[in-house]
């Protein structure tokens, strides 16, 4: 048993140095990560057959499966969510405060920035709509559904997209770019833009806006010195006024 467990540490360690030594493995976590969850999608979405509860099931295990291949890149690397920001610890009542505070104002200033999107869009397109929410329809007076939509989104949009736009993408984009002095900055830009384009589903001023959002929880993430939970809880609040927005239909 000892002989097989230091077989397997042996082999970790080797595929760590391999790995660890290249140049562009950012870029090929990047594109691993994307191209898994590209492929899943395009061969499972067509399975929902329209069904919009079915579609969003989907949609919320791409973001799992996300999670999963970062988690397990973490690992091989011999890094925890600690290096992407993430510190699950309790430091005092006084620090939970501030970090609530801190979540409530990025909460304030994201949705600001998001209703600003549209605005601007809808300046520079007559015929701008509003962000397409009809894929969340099944919410409409359905408290049972609202309840479990909140806790899965909680998991995979809240943790989960904070987890790998944020935490996991900006992360990587700027070690792709070494010393650069600019590599934060792209890297915020490159993850925002992403993260719109991943909600195309939304239409055009969803992206817009989504966009505009990646782009100041990114800028967050870094002043707050990737301190990825008051982003997470930020998301939190901005994700459960939306739910509650179309469950009421506001």
């Amino acid at each position: 048993m000892e002989s097989k467990l230091n077989e397997k540490k042996t082999w970790k360690e080797r595929l760590q140095k391999s790995l660890l030594g290249h140049p562009y493995l950012p870029l090929w976590e990047i594109l691993l990560v994307a191209g898994t969850v590209i492929v899943f999608m395009v061969l499972a979405l067509p399975l929902a057959k329209g069904n919009l509860l079915a579609h969003q099931g989907i949609v919320w295990l791409a973001n799992i499966l996300m999670m999963v291949l970062i988690g397990l890149g973490l690992w091989l690397r011999g890094t925890g969510l600690s290096a992407l920001g993430l510190h699950l610890r309790f430091t005092g009542w006084k620090n939970l405060l501030r970090t609530l505070l801190w979540s409530t104002l990025v909460f304030v200033v994201t949705v600001f920035c998001f209703v600003m999107g549209e605005v601007i869009l809808r300046g520079l397109v007559s015929s701008g709509e509003p962000a397409d929410m009809t894929g969340y329809a099944y919410l409409k007076d359905n408290p049972g559904l609202l309840i479990l939509s909140l806790l899965g989104v909680y998991i995979v949009s809240s943790f989960g997209e904070e987890l790998v736009y944020r935490g996991f993408l900006i992360q990587r984009i700027s070690e792709l770019f070494g010393h650069s002095r600019h590599k934060n900055t792209v890297a915020v830009l490159l993850s925002g833009l992403i993260f719109g384009l991943a909600h195309y589903q939304w239409g055009l001023t969803g992206v817009v806006q989504t966009t505009i959002m990646g782009w100041v929880l990114g800028l967050f993430y870094l002043l707050f010195k990737k301190r990825l939970i008051v982003l997470i809880l930020a998301h939190v609040f901005m994700d459960t006024l939306l739910l509650l927005g179309i469950y009421f239909g506001l």
